[in-house]
């Protein structure tokens, strides 16, 4: 072959490049979930769970083939990993992956093997089946159990069999003390449950129509913070050092106690000391709901000197206390007073029969 000769085939491939690169243009990539090709097909491999996802693209007027590179988002960063590179004659390829952040892009090559166009990069998201919203991991919430904060979660796909654990535990999974709650298929919210205070670990495990076991990427945590005592009630009567005769006790045959209310609490608890020689508990009323208590049981008034007291609570809907108050003692006495006299009437002389 003369030099003339391939000098012109040289500058007919060339000629020919130039015109390929000059007419190809941008891939354009689209989303074919819509097709129902990707995000819903889940499978599991040790332990891991991936999700079938299909990336598309238009076809370039001039490619024969496609190279397809996918990143991963980098977790608390914006950084992003190449986690596949792959060549294709198609426009699409099928790829598993884990739940993640990803973006992917298409470099197509012309008849040559030269470079002849790349898309943009596209961004998605491969969401996990089950995905903790509230409340986000280290927030402290108040520990009361009247007004319980809510624990929300997301799901991608229906779920069945949901059950919510909460645990000391970093691992509610494997806590066999852990406290659990199964919720009706659809249910994604419920309230906190009665916890102690402390720091709390919670997730959300399901399962899919196919019998797949999902649950949420990670627990999540949360604080629940220690309240305060309740504050002491006024006390309204008997007032303080108040002096009760027999006279009164004759005419009303009993002792009513009376108190202010106490913001935040639901029901109080009234007790009753005698003094003599030491402080003696004569009586202490159940759970009660209302500002009064009536002593009809005088009987127990054996001496002079007394003290009651009542204590706020906090009762949550099990009836249990979640949340005691301050005591503070408050005095009074009953004067027993004595007859003058008593005297027995002369029946005189009687005779019998």
């Amino acid at each position: 072959m003369d030099i003339k000769k391939t000098f012109y085939i040289f500058f007919l491939l060339s000629f020919l490049e130039v015109i390929v690169l000059a007419q190809s243009q941008d891939i354009s990539i689209y989303d074919s979930s819509a097709e129902g090709d990707s995000s819903k097909k889940l499978s599991k491999t040790d332990g891991t769970l991936s999700s079938l996802q299909r990336l598309a693209w238009d076809e370039a007027r001039y490619a024969v083939r496609y190279t397809v590179v996918l990143e991963q988002k980098r977790e608390n960063s914006g950084a992003y990993t190449e986690v596949l590179r792959s060549d294709t004659d198609q426009i699409y390829i099928d790829v598993t992956v884990p739940p993640g952040e990803y973006r992917y892009m298409v470099m197509s090559y012309n008849v040559l093997g030269l470079p002849d166009t790349q898309s943009e990069w596209d961004y998605f998201t491969v969401h996990n089946p089950i995905t903790l919203v509230q409340p986000r991991s280290g927030v402290s919430l108040s520990n009361n159990p009247l007004s319980p904060s809510p624990v929300m979660w997301s799901t991608e796909i229906p779920v069945q069999n949901s059950r919510i654990i909460f645990s000391r535990d970093p691992d509610p999974t494997k806590d066999p003390h852990a406290i659990v709650q199964y919720v009706t298929q659809g249910t994604t919210t419920i309230n906190i449950p009665s916890l102690g205070e402390g720091i709390w670990y919670w997730t959300v495990l399901g399962e899919t129509a196919d019998g797949l076991s999902v649950s949420a990427t990670a627990p999540s945590w949360f604080t629940l913070l220690s309240l305060p005592p309740l504050s002491s009630p006024q006390y309204i009567r008997p007032n303080d050092n108040e002096v009760i005769t027999l006279n009164q006790l004759m005419t009303e045959r009993k002792i009513v106690f009376q108190w202010g209310e106490v913001p935040e609490a639901n029901a109080y608890i009234f007790s009753l000391y005698g003094i003599s020689d030491k402080q003696d508990l004569l009586f202490t009323s159940p759970l009660i709901s209302e500002t009064s208590f009536e002593l009809t049981d005088l009987a127990i008034l054996t001496t002079e000197d007394y003290i009651w007291h009542v204590e706020a609570v906090l009762v949550s809907r099990n009836g249990t206390i979640e949340r005691r108050g301050i005591i503070q003692q408050q005095p009074f006495k009953v004067y027993i007073n004595r007859s003058d006299t008593l005297r027995v009437r002369n029946l005189g002389t009687k005779y019998g029969l």
